[in-house]
């Protein structure tokens, strides 16, 4: 038996980068250091739901890169995609990280994702605010 016959039988799960950020270009992260990290997911019910949250994440990292000034303080990383294994809709788990690296900007901007705007945002994308999560990590150099 291989390692993968093994792994499909386990109940492993596959995580696919579909995202780069700043945590898988060196260029792009370049000397600044992160003072913490954010890491997020939401549980997309279906495929679509989970296509629409990646391409949302996509559009908003383009618009970011646009907005340098911004890129000094706060940048998204990689983007994965967790299958949910058995579910006849496609679903699973969108993951993201963010670095952050400024502590004050950190400190005003952290909670965001619970803002009006975003819960807009995750409503649109068909995700309920209770099948999201942010867990916020304090980075020591």
């Amino acid at each position: 038996m291989s390692i993968l016959d093994t792994l499909e039988t386990s109940g492993a799960v596959t995580r696919v980068r579909v995202l780069s950020g700043e945590d898988t270009d060196a260029a792009r992260r370049a000397d600044k250091t992160p003072i913490g990290k954010s890491d997020c997911t939401y549980y997309c019910p279906d495929a679509a739901a989970a296509a629409r949250c990646i391409e949302a994440l996509r559009e908003s990292d383009e618009r970011l890169r646009n907005r340098p000034e911004e890129l000094m303080l706060w940048d998204w990383q990689a983007t994965y995609w967790e299958a949910e294994p058995g579910n006849p809709n496609g679903g699973g788990t969108v993951l993201l990280g963010v670095a952050w690296y400024n502590a004050e900007f950190f400190a005003d901007r952290r909670d965001a994702w619970f803002g009006a705007m975003h819960q807009h945002i995750y409503k649109q994308l068909g995700i309920p605010l209770e099948d999201i999560s942010v867990t916020h990590w304090s980075l020591i150099a």
